[in-house]
This record gives C-alpha cells, structure tokens and sequence, in this order.
C-alpha cells in the first residue's frame, strides 16, 4: 500500500519499552487475564501506561490481539493530540519478548504498519532480546506492507550515506558522538530549561532570574554556582536525572555496539544498553577496568563533560570550561584517537563546542598536507536538523553532511530518526 501523507514509523528497538520516552506503553501485568488491556490510573507520569498479560499469552494469535487491542485503545486517546515528548508523532510502544518465535510475529508487524498509517502515529516494537531484535529487522523488511519497504521516507542520497557508513560499522570503524540533541525528546529540561530550574533552586526571585537570563549560557552558571556553593552541581545533576526517558535514537545508538563519546551528563544511553542487558562502562571511571582488559573499547562511553552519577565532574560554567585544558587533557587524547583510527558519525551535536573545535582542529594538523586534507577520507559525517549552506561550507572539506530538512516545519528529527533505524538494521544484515 502506498504511505498516507501522515504515515508513522514502525521502530525496531533493541531496548525494553519501560524506560522509553514514549507517549504509551504496555507493560506485562500478570495479573490480567490473557485477552484484557487496561490503562493504569495509578500512574502519574506522563506516559500513559497500558498492562496487559503477554506472560499468559499462550501462542502468538493471543500475543496479537493483547498488542491489537492495547495500539487500538492508544490511538483512540490520542486522536487529535500532541505527543508529550515534543516529537513529531505520537510514540506508542510495547516490549517483545523472546518467548516466542519472531518468525510468526508477520500479522503483527502488518497490523503496526496499518494502525501507523490510518492514525499517523509512530509504534516501537522494543525486543530486548538480541536474536529476537534481529529476526524481528528481518521480519519488518519481509513483511513491511508500505510502498517503498519500511524505510520510504528517506531519499537515495541518504541510503547511499546509511550503505557506507554500515560498511564501516561492521569493520570496526565507526564511533559515534552523542550531543543535547539525542536527548531533547527525553523529558529532560533544555539548556534555558536547565538553567531557569537551577535559579528557581536557587532561591532567585523573578526580577533576578529575569535579569540572569540576559547573560550568556556560560555566565548564569557561574552565578548560580556562587550562590548555590557545594550544591550546584549535584542540584544539576538531580535536575537532570529526575524525570529523563532513553528515546529511540539513544537505544538504536547503542545498538550500534560502536565507541561512543558525548558532551552529555545524563545516562540515558547507557541505560538504554542496559535495558537489553548490556553494560556501557563510563570513562573515565571505569579507565582501570579498561587498561585491566576487562571490557572492549566498544562498550566505553567517553564522558568528556562529566556525569550525573559524579556531580563533581560536571563541566558547565564558564572557569570549568576555561580550565578544561588543564584538568581533563587525557580525555582530549582519547578523542584524539577515535578521530585518527576511525570515523566519527555526529548525532543532536550542534557543532559551537569549543573543546570540540580544539581537538578537530588538532587533528587537522597531522590529516591535512598543505592545508589540504589528505587523499585517505574525511573525519565523519555529522547529521544536522535543518540544511544550512554556510554551515555546510564551514565543515564540508572535514565531513560528510546529512540534513533531514529545509525547516524545521519539514519535521526533521522524524526523518533523522529514520534514518539511525535503517543505519541499526543495515548493520545487521
């Protein structure tokens, strides 16, 4: 069938569905019966949380209609209706389990394409499990029922970048870098966000918090720091922390199974990876492990601005980024050295980071001949929302640049995360 213009996508997560910033869920509930769905009132969060016993299902015709009747039950609530976490479809999502053979789950992912396509809202089969994530890829390519297979929306240019750079993945060579932008549709406050929460924390009245806002997003920390004292950052850190969700692109990075770097303090992607029974260990934490040969550079998670579960290590005020040189260096270096022995795919990163710029410049100096790059291949690629022209001249002669749109009314970060979906899955074939 052909995609109606407000057709939805169906994900394929290698993740559990609980933790997800979704805007439903179902979760197994043994208590039901094997053919009930019914909403959970006691719950107060913004995801409306649907229970039905999967557990009890006894073959795969009831597994579908508990699925069935839950997706039906959602739409119907959210017709009409924003998602709450700021996405450009509605989020409905359900947890797999390996109990039964994916091979049979065909009706299933036909019916999610229908109900995607009627009620133009997305739907994340989350299958922890990782054969069952594979088979259930598989399956969506055979049985996708879309004009075009499950990845219609995105144009030759940008399969032919997802063909490459799966090339690279399945040789070892692709790292990834994990920037704010990944977490927007979290529930984690933004930037301004972040701040007001800090003065209101603070105990800054509105006149002040008005007048603080007319600095710049370095400065205001460096206030709130001298007023807060010892509780700045583990104020950040629980702001940070307090009501987060992993969204479907930090699950389908981590997927991924690449090194990983990121400017984020919150932990969603590795609680992502957890959720499917991986563990990311955070460097510099777990260094000593990692000289110890305890784990592979694949599971580390390089944590250049600090982590919510070590307050003290939060980079935010202007002094923290202006001593960064002199107290975190070594990170410096290993970023240095995922830039030099493989390419890097940016993700939600804006590109403005000074220490960034510092360490790409850097290896400028030692991949360029003459001013030029050398003939051996760019850095990375780096994927941005909208398409600008002179950000594409700023960093064309270093990386391949992906846009997913011309404004922001084009919906990009739908179509972005599409195309980390069909990255994740062409990886696994």
């Amino acid at each position: 069938m052909k995609p109606s213009e407000k057709c939805g996508h169906v994900f394929i997560l290698n993740c559990s569905a609980d933790g997800l910033a979704t805007d439903a869920v179902l979760i197994n509930s043994e208590t039901a019966n094997d053919k009930e769905v019914f909403l959970d009132e006691s719950d107060t969060s913004k995801v409306r949380v649907y229970k039905g016993n999967l557990e009890g299902s006894k073959n795969i015709k009831k597994e579908l209609d508990i699925c069935e009747s839950y997706l039906q039950q959602a739409v119907e609530h959210f017709d009409g209706k924003w998602s709450s976490f700021r996405r450009a479809k509605v989020l409905l999502s359900l947890t797999l389990s390996g109990k039964h053979d994916a091979s049979k789950r065909d009706d299933l992912i036909v019916k999610a394409y229908e109900i995607a396509d009627k009620n133009g809202v997305d739907i994340a089969l989350c299958v922890p499990d990782a054969d069952g994530y594979i088979a259930t890829i598989k399956l969506r390519q055979e049985h996708c029922p879309i004009e075009g297979g499950p990845f219609w929306m995105l144009n030759e240019s940008q399969l032919k970048e997802i063909e490459r750079l799966a090339s690279i993945q399945k040789a070892g060579r692709l790292s990834v870098f994990i920037g704010a932008g990944i977490s927007i549709p979290s529930g984690a406050p933004s930037w301004g966000g972040l701040l007001e929460m800090l003065a209101v924390e603070a105990g800054m009245n509105e006149e002040d918090r008005k007048h603080l806002k007319d600095l710049g997003f370095l400065d205001q920390p460096t206030i709130l720091e001298e007023d807060m004292g010892d509780k700045f950052k583990p104020t950040v850190a629980k702001c940070i922390s307090s009501s987060a969700r992993y969204t479907p692109a930090h699950s389908i990075l981590a997927s991924l199974k690449s090194q990983a770097v990121t400017t984020n303090y919150d932990r969603l992607y590795e609680s992502a990876a957890e959720s499917a029974g991986s563990t990311i260990h955070p460097l510099p934490w777990d260094a000593t492990k990692m000289i110890q040969g305890r784990f592979e550079d694949k599971t580390a998670l390089l944590k250049l601005h600090g982590c919510v579960h070590h307050p003290e290590s939060i980079v935010l005020t202007r002094g923290d980024y202006m001593r960064y040189p002199d107290e975190k260096q070594a990170l410096r270096g290993r970023l240095h050295g995922m830039f030099l022995t493989s390419e890097m795919l940016f993700c939600g990163f804006s590109m403005t980071d000074d220490n960034v710029h510092k360490i790409i410049d850097d290896i400028r100096k030692v991949r360029y001949e003459d001013g030029q790059p050398l003939k051996d291949g760019v850095f990375g690629t780096i994927l941005t929302m909208t398409y600008n022209k002179m950000f594409d001249r700023l960093w064309d002669q270093d990386f391949h640049i992906s846009s997913f749109g011309k404004s922001w009314a084009d919906d990009p970060a739908w179509f972005h995360d599409a195309f980390l979906d069909c990255l994740s899955a062409s990886c696994t074939e």
